[in-house]
């Protein structure tokens, strides 16, 4: 959460809607008011920071990621 706060504001609400509300990029252009191609770049942004930000925790989630598929 810490990782996604540190978003820029747009760029976070966009990530919010398509990842955690589940909303299509069309969908959230159309509620925004903006074209697709700044909802896409914008979701690239947030991709870019986001995995600079948890670069350091990749590690631990793929470990853990593989011991629980291994039960």
């Amino acid at each position: 959460y810490d990782a996604l706060n540190k978003l820029p504001e747009r760029c976070r609400q966009i990530f919010v809607m398509s990842k955690l509300k589940g909303k299509k990029q069309k969908q959230i252009a159309e509620e925004l008011g903006i074209s697709v191609n700044t909802v896409e770049v914008q979701m690239g942004i947030a991709y870019k920071k986001l995995r600079e930000e948890l670069k350091d925790y990749l590690p631990i989630i793929l470990f853990l990621f593989g011991f629980i598929n291994k039960q």
